[in-house]
């Protein structure tokens, strides 16, 4: 790839060579995540802020500037700039080859309206309050743990999506397997029989989307029925798992990294109390929108620990307009790591400071884009997911009392990779 340095044989001899000698040194507190992320660190020092990743007889560009990855993603993906990467158009068309996060061209502006209607992108849904109700009784008890939340937000999923008692709650289990094939094509391939459960996944679509009128149509899938138009059903129907996974994967990831952040601080977890009990009644949405340092402390946990890691685009007739120009078919992956914890450009990168998103014009979004990706690619449900995570915290900090923590959050720097397996429930 002219112009751009190429990994080499010894450039993973070096990453072995790190993982290893780390792993030797601190057995007990080894991360490999941190080892990852250094080792690509190194390859942008030694090659430039864009590299090449020969990977076999195949090449990957990483890109790590800022300024680059923001004309990725600046304008609707089509054939002649940015789509989606091919590893993301496989794992994604095993489930929704119609997809918005797939989609071209007239696909992809004709589908992109359809969804910033359903989900009210950028203002607080018309049925915020309704989603409210669902968030509190989902999360009415204290929780257990990780698995626990991840249920609770399922279930609140279900009633946001489909409408309250609507949907059969197995349909909550499906969408979480469902998203593991997606993402990995190793399960893809060992549980090729899973077909059968994409098969009955849809068949429960479109009995829920054939649902008389009735209360139950104040849902997503509701306003999608209205929102529809002449497209087609099938197609549709493509659109609502990513709705799905958004809480199952992704929003119950930010939610517990969150809670996690807040609950091993004392400090951070008192100002975030005070402000739920000074925000007013809990079932009232504006009281959720005042909570500004609770969002701003799930916005610092996902900068640190994304709940997405990477995104994957391809560049089909290449980039001429950007030095050095990007070849024909290129395959880029964008890590998001690399920016928002790149120490040499901000020494307190690996810390903890919600305060970044706080003020009445912070430059965190504009130094932090990616959290919800940037651009005409900006997630259009960031607002909505948003809105549901700070209601459940609000409920579990405020109600319940219950929060997670853990000691190597505790301090700054906090590790890299987030851990998981030491995270309890108080």
């Amino acid at each position: 790839m002219k112009g751009y340095g190429t990994t080499s044989l010894l450039d993973l001899g070096r990453l072995v060579s790190r993982a290893v000698s780390t792993a030797v040194r601190h057995p007990r507190t080894f991360d490999g995540g941190r080892v990852a992320h250094e080792w690509m660190k190194d390859l942008t020092s030694r090659y430039g802020a864009n590299v090449c990743l020969k990977l076999g007889p195949k090449r990957m560009l990483l890109v790590t500037d800022r300024e680059l990855s923001r004309h990725i993603l600046a304008d609707y993906p089509r054939s002649n700039g940015y789509t989606a990467g091919t590893l993301k158009r496989k794992g994604m068309s095993y489930l929704a080859p119609e997809a918005l996060t797939i989609a071209d061209g007239q696909e992809w502006e004709r589908l992109r309206p359809f969804n910033e209607r359903v989900l009210c992108a950028g203002r607080p849904h018309e049925y915020q309050r309704l989603f409210l109700d669902h968030v509190r009784r989902a999360f009415s008890a204290p929780i257990t743990g990780v698995e626990d939340l991840r249920n609770r937000m399922g279930a609140a999923m279900l009633s946001i999506v489909f409408g309250e008692g609507v949907a059969p709650e197995g349909l909550a289990t499906d969408i979480r397997v469902l998203l593991g094939l997606v993402q990995s094509p190793l399960k893809r391939w060992l549980r090729g029989s899973e077909r059968r459960r994409v098969n009955g996944f849809y068949d429960t679509l479109r009995r829920l989307w054939q649902q008389p009128d009735g209360p139950a149509n104040r849902s997503l899938v509701g306003m999608a029925r209205k929102a529809g138009g002449g497209d087609n059903l099938e197609t549709l129907l493509q659109q609502i798992p990513h709705w799905m996974f958004t809480f199952s994967g992704s929003g119950s990831d930010l939610l517990w990294r969150g809670l996690a952040m807040m609950g091993s601080r004392p400090q951070v977890l008192a100002r975030a109390r005070a402000e739920i009990a000074e925000a007013g009644a809990l079932d009232d949405p504006a009281a959720i929108e005042r909570l500004r340092y609770v969002e701003a402390c799930l916005l610092e946990s996902a900068r640190l620990y994304p709940p997405v890691k990477a995104t994957f685009h391809r560049a089909p007739d290449g980039d001429l307009a950007v030095s050095p120009q990007i070849p024909a078919g290129t395959e880029i992956v964008q890590v998001f790591a690399l920016t928002q914890r790149d120490r040499r450009s901000d020494p307190t990168a690996d810390d903890f400071l919600p305060e970044r998103w706080l003020g009445p014009s912070s430059r965190a979004e504009a130094i932090y884009p990616n959290l919800f990706l940037s651009g005409a690619r900006r997630c259009p449900g960031r607002d909505l997911i948003l809105f549901v995570c700070k209601a459940a915290a609000a409920h579990v900090l405020g109600g319940s009392g219950v929060v997670v923590g853990s000691e190597r959050l505790a301090r700054d720097p906090v590790p890299f990779s987030f851990p998981a397996k030491q995270i309890r429930t108080s």
